[in-house]
């Protein structure tokens, strides 16, 4: 009998890990287990698990069916979820899709449901976190650049960037996260919002480190193999925002 995998493994982004959840409904299995590529490569149990490839169309795709099966709340609780610090969150997301196929709208306002319960609380706790670290931001100055370096429990510096950018009291800028690899930048009239995960990221504590280790990057010509954050929040029924996260 052949042996049926159960365990997945994606690269890291959203409309990654939509893709798993149509290659297990695909293969009619429920995942045991999700992890994100980097924490699976190398590893003495990685052939147990399955890549899945991302297919940006069909991760679009579900996810616009997620609106129109439930509803644009649904589709953000995705989205924010997406963002947490939840220790199961793929298994938690996977969980809430499922039953949005089956029950519509209304799972959304299922409040006894454990895993509902579950991601519930941790977008609160991602949306609190949000506004803590907007309240105590202490950008510094380094040479010419606002430097900003955090370490959030959550993802957090996708919802705040906007604040960020358009506070009138900054110009050039850098803020990096150390946790998530996550480096938004400004120069000039130009800014991005990046995953850095893939270049050689040197260990970094504070603010005067960031700006030695990563403004000559952006200054110079910058390595392709990261990954531009283009968007942030869901858009609704009419589409998904390219969201680039490693979990």
């Amino acid at each position: 009998m052949a042996h049926v995998i159960h365990d997945f493994t994606y690269d890291g982004t959203l409309e990654g890990l939509l893709s798993v959840y149509l290659k297990c409904i695909a293969m009619k299995v429920r995942p045991l287990d999700i992890k994100p590529e980097f924490m699976v490569r190398g590893k003495p149990f990685e052939e147990r698990y399955l890549f899945v490839r991302t297919n940006a169309a069909q991760a679009d795709r579900l996810y616009r069916y997620m609106g129109q099966c439930a509803s644009a709340e649904l589709q953000q609780m995705i989205t924010d979820c997406f963002l947490t610090s939840l220790p199961r969150m793929e298994l938690d997301l996977y969980e809430l899709i499922s039953l949005a196929i089956r029950f519509g709208a209304c799972v959304t306002e299922d409040y006894e449901n454990e895993t509902m319960k579950r991601i519930q609380m941790a977008i609160r706790d991602l949306y609190r976190e949000s506004q803590t670290i907007i309240q105590a931001m202490d950008f510094r100055r380094e040479g010419e650049v606002s430097v900003l370096s955090i370490n959030p429990r959550n993802c957090v510096l996708p919802l705040i960037k906007n604040r960020i950018l358009n506070d009138p009291g900054f110009d050039d800028i850098l803020a990096y996260d150390r946790r998530h690899f996550l480096l938004l930048m400004r120069n000039g009239s130009e800014d991005d919002l990046l995953d850095i995960r893939r270049l050689p990221i040197p260990s970094v504590r504070n603010e005067h480190e960031v700006y030695e280790a990563f403004w000559p990057y952006v200054k110079g010509d910058r390595d392709m193999r990261c990954r531009r954050i283009t968007g942030v929040r869901g858009q609704g029924a009419d589409g998904l925002s390219p969201l680039w996260h490693i979990a």
